[in-house]
């Protein structure tokens, strides 16, 4: 049975290019010690599918392997060789973050013969990759440019930073839900920002924190992304990512084209959640926090780690990792944090621990949406008072109605001295979890 036989839709909406990085992502989980013979198993089943792309690498990509990272089993030339020699339709990508990786590593990733590399940095430090896009464009390499940790920036950000990236030499542009942060309203705003911006195809990349992975990549198809990731049973960090054999028969369905053979897909599935991971990835108590605390899903198995020595609760460094906005290759921040929640007075922690900002920053935006009238794609993390339209006359408003909904006295002043929504949201934790008897989180707008 092929694509063809799914069920589709009478429309057809287009072509879709999915990509698979079940070798480079799922490698998070497995603490980037697969086989070469896992490596070849799983990249033979994923080319008699029709995958278009498969990726491989140590789960951060070229050149990360090591101790803070997480040292692989193979090196980046033995994985790449392998898959290399595998794939026979399917094109070969990596991945790599510059600081990880290096000038040298790409070179070596080309004369494998890579097919596709995409380059990774923050979602708003697109300058770092400039160089790296470059070599790759001078080498004729097809090269993409991608964000990671997205949800910390406005879809007007983000926009920006792909511009930045084509003018560098990026052929695709992408963003991934690092955290698993997303709704699908999130990623449609973002998706559409970055389709106007730039004419090259845009991707996504989507964790299943929330149990949303599948439904935003539709929405972000729906918005115009051109490419969609996704691994055979979500294997991924965390709570995994897009699952890839449910994505395709969904997009199918609904009237996209793909080129790949279910069939042979489900059967490459199968292999992955036989010979690759001990069990397929689940949305644990774990990987809802972080989604929530908007925290990079692949510090999971370090946090579960660092905490169980320290004798604290992950959960409450997962969102204190959000409180400080962690980003991938800051696994340093998950001992300090572990540690700081160590030596916090036992009664301190249970006041704060379940007000941390993640929280708060979600019912405050509640209140400068559907309150203030503010533009929710312009309501994230970093953006300033000026983004969002917080003025002096604004600020006063959110002041009452601060006060009105949890009871603490925040004043327009304090509002206007804060850098960033975050900011506001911190100042409006501390004080709720400083008032009387403030035990928990005052239920949100319409909560039962």
């Amino acid at each position: 049975m092929s694509q063809q036989t799914t069920g589709t839709d009478d429309t057809t909406r287009g072509h879709v290019l999915v990509h698979d990085p079940t070798l480079r992502d799922g490698h998070h989980a497995v603490r980037h010690q697969l086989t070469t013979a896992q490596l070849r198993g799983y990249a033979e089943a994923a080319d008699a599918a029709g995958v278009p792309v498969v990726e491989v690498g140590h789960g951060n990509g070229l050149g990360a392997s090591s101790l803070q990272a997480g040292r692989a089993r193979l090196s980046d030339d033995e994985m790449l060789s392998v898959v290399r020699e595998a794939l026979s339709n399917s094109r070969m990508g990596v991945f790599m973050l510059p600081g990880w990786g290096t000038m040298r590593d790409l070179r070596r990733a080309m004369a494998h013969g890579a097919d596709v590399v995409r380059i990774g940095t923050h979602c708003t430090e697109a300058d770092l990759a400039e160089r790296h896009l470059g070599l790759l464009r001078e080498a004729g390499v097809e090269a993409h440019g991608v964000l990671l940790m997205s949800h910390m920036a406005s879809p007007a950000q983000l926009a920006d930073q792909c511009a930045r990236l084509v003018g560098y030499g990026a052929q695709g542009v992408g963003i991934l839900d690092s955290a698993g942060h997303y709704l699908p309203a999130d990623v449609s705003a973002r998706i559409a920002a970055m389709r106007a911006a730039v004419d090259v195809p845009v991707m996504f990349h989507g964790h299943n924190n929330l149990g949303m992975a599948v439904a935003n990549s539709v929405a972000a198809a729906e918005a115009g992304a051109d490419i969609l990731d996704a691994c055979a049973r979500g294997f991924g960090a965390g709570a995994g990512n897009t699952q890839l054999e449910v994505l395709v028969p969904v997009l199918e369905r609904m009237g996209w084209r793909t080129g790949i053979d279910v069939y042979r897909l489900l059967d490459a599935a199968d292999i992955a959640e036989r010979e690759l991971m001990p069990k397929p990835p689940t949305i644990d108590s774990v990987g809802v926090v972080s989604g929530l605390a908007g925290v990079f899903s692949g510090f999971k198995n370090r946090v579960l780690d660092v905490s169980g020595r320290q004798g604290v609760d992950p959960r409450d460094v997962f969102f204190e990792l959000g409180r400080r906005q962690a980003v991938a290759g800051q696994e340093d921040l998950i001992v300090d944090v572990a540690f700081a929640l160590k030596e916090r007075p036992a009664a301190a922690g249970r006041g704060t621990g379940r007000e941390r900002r993640p929280q708060v920053y979600e019912e405050l935006k509640g209140i400068l949406v559907d309150d203030l009238q503010m533009r929710a794609e312009d309501v994230v993390p970093t953006a300033g008072r000026e983004q969002v339209g917080l003025d002096s006359l604004a600020a006063v408003e959110l002041a009452t109605l601060l006060g009105d909904r949890y009871g603490v006295e925040i004043h327009d002043y304090e509002l206007l001295e804060a850098d960033t929504v975050a900011d506001i949201a911190d100042l409006v934790a501390e004080r709720r979890a400083a008032a009387p008897g403030a035990t928990a989180a005052a239920p949100a707008p319409g909560a039962s």
